[in-house]
């Protein structure tokens, strides 16, 4: 009788070493699970974060194309009036369809830099360790050209 005794305490006792290892082991789960899911969301963020540089870099590109085309229009039309020919077009010449596409990417770009600061800004507040947006840099030196380029075809025109 004394074995039989002794032989379900060694068991009740296995049975709580087995019940604390498993405890044990579904808190590990619960941190592992805790840990990827903060993981997850850093990455997230950070796909979030590359998204948003990108669409601005697409909104420079656009700023770019727009002043380029606003500027080889208007130096074409300078390039005829300068030697003498006759400006093509009526109403519209080229110098106002230069400093059109000029202010068209300007105005676009000022307001695309406006919105990418203030979702990169939100973003932030979420996400601590993100990176500056070199996108917002370039997006300032573009606009600061843009309105030096857009000046001087104005005055010169």
């Amino acid at each position: 009788m004394k074995i039989k005794k002794g032989f379900f305490k060694t068991e009740k006792i296995d049975r709580e070493e087995a019940e604390r290892k498993k405890e044990i082991a579904r808190i590990e789960r619960e941190e592992a699970r805790r840990i990827m899911e903060a993981e997850k969301k850093d990455f997230n963020l950070e796909k979030y974060r590359i998204v948003l540089e990108r669409l601005q870099l697409n909104w420079i590109q656009l700023n770019i194309t727009c002043m380029t085309l606003g500027f080889a229009i208007y130096k074409f039309y300078h390039a005829r009036t300068v030697s003498g020919e006759a400006p093509m077009g009526g109403h519209i010449n080229g110098w106002h369809v230069g400093v059109f596409l000029i202010s068209l990417g300007l105005v676009t770009l000022v307001l695309a830099t406006l919105q990418h600061y203030v979702n990169v800004t939100k973003l932030k507040l979420q996400f601590k360790t993100m990176q500056y947006s070199l996108s917002l840099r370039v997006a300032y030196v573009m606009i600061f050209f843009s309105a030096i380029i857009l000046v001087v075809v104005i005055f010169k025109g």
